[in-house]
């Protein structure tokens, strides 16, 4: 099974279309977030899935008081064997699910998938423009999600395989990948006609989970084609930048337009009604 989330074009939003098997099976709308916006609860606890006729079928709600008591004793892992950060739960009228992060040892970490209490275990590794989320089922990899380091035109993407008889899960994988973009992600603050392009490597004890050909061998290389193709036309840009002032104004969005016209115009304008008072006084003396 193929999982999609991948970003759509929205002004002054963040949404995204959620694809099993390349069919739309949910929209997703997460809160925008600009760059200079550091990340707060808030930003975690506003989610929601809706169908595609938008209804609505998952909220999330951030336990604020769990979170805190699980968080306040710094690196607490060392103490108890594990602890566990900023517990998420996907509430709908037919699952619970919370996703939340793990810390057992320092540079031993992973995220948490709990469906009706049932845990699934994800491990993050970056290997050069991709990062990997292998999942596994106890000792059993069971799918994988991917998420592309080459973000072009600020929409970030997000695609996992499953491998059948897990289907169930589908809906868990959706709630991690959102909860990813919402904690770690979100080019939102990013333009049309951007590109970001990202090399990473980590180098930690979760890498002993990572099958560099599990993708390949179980599900093809559909999603690394396109990533190769996606690196090839950003390096290509960056050969021809911008070169003149219309196109660097027309790679603007529309937003940002709008505040530089006003932000031009206000002090021309002050000028003028300066100078239609003085005259307007000027006048009244004679």
């Amino acid at each position: 099974m193929k999982i999609s989330v991948i970003q759509i074009p929205s002004d002054g939003k963040n949404e995204f279309e959620i694809k099993y098997n390349d069919t739309l099976q949910y929209k997703a709308k997460l809160p925008f977030v600009s760059i200079n916006e550091p990340l707060n609860l808030e930003k975690l606890r506003s989610i929601k899935i809706v169908d595609p006729n938008e209804n609505e079928i998952y909220t999330t709600d951030y336990k604020y008081i769990e979170n805190f008591k699980e968080e306040l004793i710094p690196m607490k892992f060392l103490i108890a064997g594990k602890q566990k950060f900023n517990q998420l739960l996907f509430i709908s009228d037919k699952n619970i699910i919370k996703i939340y992060y793990e810390e057992k040892a320092i540079w031993d970490n992973r995220y948490v998938i709990e469906i009706n209490d049932k845990q699934y275990f994800c491990y993050s590794i970056e290997d050069g423009y991709i990062r990997h989320f292998p999942i596994y089922d106890g000792e059993t990899q069971i799918g994988e999600a991917l998420k592309s380091n080459v973000v072009i035109d600020a929409k970030d993407e997000y695609c996992c395989y499953l491998k059948e008889n897990y289907e169930n899960i589908s809906d868990g994988i959706v709630a991690l990948l959102l909860y990813l973009d919402r904690s770690e992600y979100s080019s939102s603050y990013l333009v049309n006609k951007s590109y970001n392009l990202t090399k990473n490597y980590s180098y930690n004890k979760t890498n002993k989970f990572y099958d560099k050909e599990w993708v390949k061998n179980n599900f093809g290389n559909e999603f690394y084609i396109k990533v190769d193709e996606n690196v090839k036309l950003i390096k290509e840009k960056f050969k021809h930048p911008l070169k003149t002032s219309l196109e660097q104004w027309n790679s603007m969005p529309e937003k940002k337009k709008k505040l530089m016209k006003f932000i031009l115009i206000v002090p021309w304008l002050i000028i003028f009604i300066v100078l239609l008072i003085v005259f307007i006084f000027i006048m009244t003396k004679k």
